[in-house]
C-alpha cells in the first residue's frame, strides 16, 4: 500500500478539483449531481474518477465547518443534492425529518467494519433502510510540542498525561462537554458512553479545569504553534495538516486507553436518484475506500487496517489495542444529558 501521494500528482488534483467544480456547475443545470461537503475533505483525484466512471457532472458546494453543513441541511432546500453530515447532527436531522432514508438493497457492499465502529450501524439503521452512508471517520487525539516533552524526558501516551504536574497550565481542551467529560471517564477506566457517576469524576474534572490554559474547539492549534501551550486535545482532521507540515516540531498520539471516534456520512434530502446512488456506492468500493484512507486526513470505515494510512503515519497508536478500546459517541438520554450539563456548568463555567 502506498503511503504518500506524489506532490506533482496532488497539485494536478487541485487543478482537477477546480475543473470539477466549474464543469459541475454547467452539468448541474442538466441533471448532474450537487454535493455539499467540507473543503479539502476528499482527494480531488477520487472525485474526478467518479465523474469519469459514472458520466455524471458533479457540482461541489464547499463549506468550511461541519456546523455550516448542518445549517445547510436545516434550511430545508437540499432537494436532490447529497450532503456530508457529522454523526453528532444525525439524531436531530432524523427527528426533524430533514433527511430521507436510503433503501439498504440499493447499497452495494456490506458493513464489514472494524468492531469499534459497529455501534454506529444501529444508529443509522431504520428497518430495511439507512439514514445515511458513512464514508470517513476520525478520532480525538493528543498533539504536543516535541521540544517541551524532550526537556521533561517523556512523551504523552494516554489521557492521564493531562493530570501530570509538569503540564499544568500548558494544555488546552476542546470546548465540548462530551469530549472533556468522556476522556475523563476513559482515564478512570470507564466508557465514554458510561453514566457520569464515577465517585472520582468530579474531583478529576476539577483538577482538569484548574490545569487547563484555555478551551477551544476551533482555535487550539495557534497557541500550540506559538508555544503558549505545549499539549492539546484535538480532532485528527485538524491535527494532520500541521503534523504533515512539521513532524519534527509536533508529535501526536492515539491514546492508549482508547478515544472517541466520529464519522461523517452522506445524507439525502429526498429519495436518492441514480446519480446519487452511484455516488453513495462509489465511496464504499474497496479500492476507493483504501485510497481515501491513504491520501486524505480521515479514514474509510471499510478500511480496518490502519497501516499505510496518513492517520497511522502521523498519529500512531500508543498501544496496539488503542483502536479496539475506542468508541463511537452514542446519543445520551435526557437524564444523562442533564448530568453532563450540570457538571459542565458547575465546574467549567462557574469559575471561568
Amino acid at each position: 500500500m502506498a503511503t504518500l501521494m506524489q506532490r506533482r500528482q496532488f497539485c494536478q488534483g487541485l487543478f482537477a478539483l477546480g475543473a470539477i467544480a466549474l464543469s459541475g456547475c454547467q452539468a448541474s443545470a442538466k441533471g448532474g449531481l450537487t454535493v455539499h461537503l467540507l473543503r479539502k475533505s476528499l482527494p480531488p483525484q477520487l472525485i474526478q474518477r467518479f465523474r469519469q466512471q459514472a458520466g455524471v457532472g458533479v457540482h461541489l458546494r464547499l463549506q468550511e465547518t461541519p456546523q455550516a453543513l448542518a445549517h445547510t441541511l436545516a434550511a430545508g432546500n437540499l432537494g436532490s443534492a447529497v450532503l456530508s453530515l457529522g454523526d453528532a447532527w444525525l439524531p436531530e436531522a432524523v427527528a426533524k425529518g430533514q433527511i430521507a432514508p436510503i433503501p439498504k438493497q440499493l447499497i452495494q457492499n456490506g458493513f464489514d467494519w472494524a468492531e469499534p465502529l459497529q455501534p454506529f450501524v444501529k444508529l443509522i439503521s431504520k428497518e430495511d433502510a439507512l439514514w445515511g452512508l458513512p464514508y470517513r471517520w476520525g478520532a480525538t487525539a493528543l498533539i504536543y510540542r516535541r521540544d517541551f516533552f524532550a526537556d521533561l524526558g517523556w512523551e504523552p501516551k494516554d489521557w492521564d498525561a493531562l493530570w501530570h504536574p509538569a503540564v499544568q497550565g500548558h494544555y488546552s481542551l476542546l470546548n465540548t462537554p462530551r469530549e472533556v467529560i468522556g476522556l475523563t471517564l476513559k482515564a478512570l477506566g470507564r466508557s465514554y458512553n458510561a453514566p457520569p457517576t464515577h465517585p472520582q469524576l468530579r474531583e478529576r474534572l476539577s483538577r482538569l479545569r484548574q490545569g487547563c490554559r484555555f478551551f477551544s474547539s476551533d482555535a487550539y492549534l495557534q497557541p500550540l504553534m506559538l508555544g503558549s501551550t505545549h499539549l492539546a486535545v484535538g480532532w485528527s482532521t485538524d491535527l494532520l495538516p500541521l503534523l504533515k507540515r512539521d513532524p519534527q516540531t509536533y508529535g501526536a498520539v492515539f491514546p492508549a486507553s482508547g478515544t472517541a471516534l466520529w464519522l461523517d456520512l452522506w445524507v439525502c434530502g429526498q429519495a436518492p436518484d441514480r446519480p446519487t446512488l452511484d455516488w453513495l456506492n462509489y465511496w464504499w468500493q474497496p479500492e476507493v475506500a483504501e485510497q481515501l484512507s491513504q491520501f486524505s486526513d480521515a479514514l474509510s470505515p471499510r478500511v480496518s487496517n490502519l497501516t499505510g494510512t496518513l492517520f497511522q503515519r502521523y498519529i500512531p497508536l500508543a498501544d496496539p489495542t488503542a483502536f479496539t478500546k475506542s468508541e463511537v459517541l452514542l446519543p445520551l438520554d435526557a437524564a444523562t444529558q442533564k448530568t453532563y450539563d450540570t457538571l459542565w456548568q458547575e465546574i467549567f463555567l462557574t469559575n471561568s
